[in-house]
C-alpha cells in the first residue's frame, strides 16, 4: 500500500500492457496518497479502543491470574499508562493524516506501549492483537509519511471536536460502568476500596486535563505564523524585481512591498504570493503576481503549504480572471464587494453629469491648489510635508492606520511608486500614491490617500479628477479608485446566507464603516464596478475568513472597533 508512485510504474510492464499499466500506476498512486488517511483512522480507532478498555472494569479471572505474577502497583500503573497511550494515539492520528514523519514514529511507539501495558493491566489479548496488527501494517509504510514534523502541532477544529466527543463518551462509559461503586461521597483525590474505580477516576481526571490543554492550545494557535512572518529586505527586493518583469500583476500586488506580509515565490523566483497567517487561515492578498504561466502552480503550492501546517489557504480580493483556477482547486467562492474602475479614456467633465466635479476643480484652483504627479523616489524629499499631512489626517480618524489590504504611511513604501500631490502656496496639502498593474490593460490604482485640514474644500475630488486626466495622458487603460466592501451583494430569497448578511450590513451598517457612503462617493466618477471575491476550502467558514481579513486590515479588534488602532 505504501509503495511509491514511481515504484508503481515498474509493477506492470510488458508488451500490450500500456493501458493496463497506466491504470495500475494511477490506482497504486491513489492508494499511496490515501495511506496516511487510512492509518490516521486506524490509529484513532485503536486509541479509542484503548480508552474504552481503560475506563471499563477488567475481568476478575484475568486479574487474579495477573496478581500472582505482577505487582498490584504495576497493574494500576499499566491501567493508567494504557489510557494515556490511547489518548496520545488519538492526538497523533491528526499528524498521521498530515503525513508527519514524527507522528509515524510516535504512533508506532504508542502502539507498542499500548500492547505491552494492555497485557499488564488485564491480559487484554484481543486488544493486543488489534494494536499489533495496526503496527504491523503501518511499519512498511514509512515512505508515505514524507512531511517533516512540527512539535505540538495544534488540532484542526474537526479533529478537536472528535477528540472531545470520544473522551467525553469514554468518561460517561466509565461512570456508567462503575455506577454501583460507592465513591460519590469520597473526595476525588482519595483512593477507593475498589481499585479499578480508583484507576478510572485517576485516568479520567488526567484525560480531562489533557483534553482541555489540547483544546486551549489548538484554539489559540496560529500554525506557521511565527515561521512565516513579514518578508525581509532581500525578499522585498526579489518581489520588486518580479513586479518589474511581470506579465500579470494587479495594482494591489505592490502592497507586498509594505513589508507586513510573508512572500511565497515560485521556483523561478519571478512570481510570488503575498500573505499573512491569522489563526488557521493563510490569507493571500490577491492573486499571484509575476508570470501568467506560473500562477496556477503557485496557488497550488500555497494551498499545500498552508495544509502542511494544518491551516487553510484563503484568497482575498481576487477578480473574475482567477475564478477558473480557484474552481479547479475546489475552493468555495463568495463575492465580497466591488471595486470602482474608471475608463480614463471615456472620462469627461462635460455635461450635467460632470457639473459637481467641474465645480470642485474650479474652486480648488481658485483657492491656490496645483496638481503634480511625481516619479518614484520623490517621497523622501517631501517626507516632512507628507508626514504632517498624514498625521493631521490620522488625528481626525482616531489615529487608525490600515494595513494588509491597504497601503500605510511609510516613506520607503511611498518612494517605490508614483506620487500624486496637491500643493497650496508651495506646500503639500494632499497626496495619493499610485500603483501600476502589469498586463495588457495597464491599469493603475489609487492607494494611500491623505489630505490636511487646511486643504481646499473638495480637494480629494480635485485630486481624483486630475489623476484620471493624467492617467489618460499617459495612455493607461483604467484607474482603480478602490474597493467598496460588501457592495453588490443581493438580499434575495435564494441568495447564500453570506450574501444576505453582507447586504444587510451594507445597507444598515453605516455607523460601523459607512459602506454606502464610500460607494456613493466613488460612483460620481462614473466607474465600472468590478466584482471582488474571497475563496477558501469548503470546510472553512467564509464569514470567519472575511472577519480575519478585517482584523488584519484594522490591526486587530481595537482598530476594527475604533478603540485606537495602529498609529504609524
Amino acid at each position: 500500500m505504501a509503495q511509491r508512485p514511481d515504484d508503481a510504474r515498474n509493477t506492470v510492464s510488458g508488451p500490450g500492457s500500456g493501458p493496463a499499466s497506466g491504470l495500475a500506476r494511477r490506482l497504486l498512486g491513489l492508494g499511496y496518497e490515501l495511506t496516511p488517511q487510512l492509518f490516521a483512522v486506524l490509529a484513532f480507532g485503536a486509541g479509542a479502543l484503548m480508552l474504552a478498555s481503560a475506563v471499563t472494569p477488567e475481568f476478575d479471572g484475568r486479574l487474579r491470574q495477573l496478581t500472582g505474577v505482577v505487582s498490584p502497583i504495576l497493574i494500576d500503573l499499566s491501567h493508567f499508562v494504557a489510557s494515556i497511550a490511547g489518548f496520545l494515539l488519538m492526538l497523533l492520528s491528526a499528524g498521521l493524516w498530515r503525513r508527519r514523519r514524527g507522528a509515524y514514529w510516535a504512533a508506532l511507539l504508542m502502539l507498542a506501549v499500548g500492547a505491552v501495558f494492555s497485557l499488564l493491566k488485564g491480559m487484554e489479548w484481543w486488544e493486543v492483537v488489534d494494536l499489533v496488527v495496526v503496527a504491523a501494517l503501518l511499519t512498511p509504510c514509512r515512505s508515505a509519511f514524507n512531511r517533516r514534523s512540527r512539535l505540538s502541532e495544534p488540532l484542526t477544529p474537526s479533529w478537536l471536536l472528535l477528540l472531545i466527543a470520544v473522551v467525553g463518551a469514554m468518561l460517561w462509559l466509565g461512570f456508567f460502568a462503575y455506577r454501583d461503586v460507592a465513591y460519590t461521597d469520597e473526595l476525588w483525590w482519595r483512593f477507593l476500596v475498589d481499585r479499578q474505580a480508583s484507576g478510572f477516576l485517576r485516568a479520567g481526571l488526567v484525560l480531562a486535563i489533557l483534553t482541555l490543554l489540547a483544546a486551549g492550545r489548538s484554539l489559540h494557535s496560529a500554525p506557521g505564523a511565527h515561521s512565516h512572518g513579514p518578508a525581509g529586505a532581500e525578499e522585498l527586493a526579489r518581489a520588486r524585481q518580479a513586479l518589474d518583469e511581470a506579465d500579470q500583476a494587479t495594482p494591489e500586488a505592490w502592497l507586498a512591498l509594505l513589508g507586513d506580509k510573508a512572500l511565497l515565490f515560485s521556483p523561478s523566483g519571478r512570481s510570488f504570493i503575498a500573505y499573512r497567517v491569522r489563526g488557521r487561515r493563510w490569507i493571500a492578498m490577491g492573486p499571484p503576481a509575476g508570470l501568467r504561466d506560473e500562477a496556477r502552480d503557485l496557488m497550488w503550492t500555497f494551498a499545500e503549504l498552508a495544509d502542511s501546517y494544518g491551516g487553510s489557504a484563503v484568497f482575498y480580493s481576487v477578480g473574475e480572471a482567477a475564478l477558473g483556477d480557484l474552481a479547479t482547486m475546489g475552493l468555495a467562492v463568495r463575492k465580497v464587494g466591488e471595486t470602482a474602475v474608471g475608463d480614463v479614456r471615456a472620462f469627461s467633465l462635460e455635461g450635467r453629469a460632470g457639473q459637481n466635479l467641474r465645480t470642485a476643480v474650479s474652486r480648488a484652483e481658485r483657492e491656490g491648489a496645483s496638481f503634480e504627479v511625481l516619479p518614484p523616489g520623490s517621497a523622501t524629499g517631501l517626507a516632512d510635508q507628507l508626514k504632517a499631512v498624514s498625521d493631521d489626517w490620522l488625528a481626525r480618524h482616531q489615529g487608525e492606520e490600515k494595513v494588509f489590504s491597504l497601503g500605510r504611511f511609510d516613506i520607503a513604501y511611498l518612494d517605490r511608486t508614483p506620487l500624486a500631490v496637491v500643493r497650496r502656496e508651495g506646500r503639500v496639502v494632499a497626496f495619493a500614491n499610485l500603483l501600476s498593474g502589469r498586463g495588457s490593460a495597464r491599469d493603475m490604482a489609487v492607494d494611500l490617500m491623505r489630505h490636511a485640514t487646511d486643504a481646499p474644500v473638495g480637494v480629494m475630488d480635485y485630486l481624483f479628477v486630475r489623476v484620471i486626466q493624467w492617467a489618460r495622458d499617459q495612455g493607461l487603460g483604467a484607474l482603480d479608485l478602490g474597493m467598496a466592501p460588501l457592495s453588490g451583494l443581493e438580499d434575495r430569497r435564494l441568495s447564500p446566507v453570506f450574501a444576505r448578511v453582507g447586504a444587510l450590513v451594507f445597507d444598515e451598517g453605516g455607523a460601523l464603516y459607512g459602506f454606502q457612503g464610500l460607494r456613493s462617493y466613488k460612483a460620481k466618477f462614473a466607474p465600472d464596478w468590478r466584482a471582488r471575491f474571497i475563496a477558501a476550502p469548503p470546510a472553512t467558514p467564509l464569514p470567519l475568513a472575511l472577519l480575519d481579513v478585517g482584523l488584519l486590515t484594522s490591526g486587530g479588534w481595537p482598530g476594527m472597533l475604533g478603540l485606537g488602532g495602529n498609529r504609524k
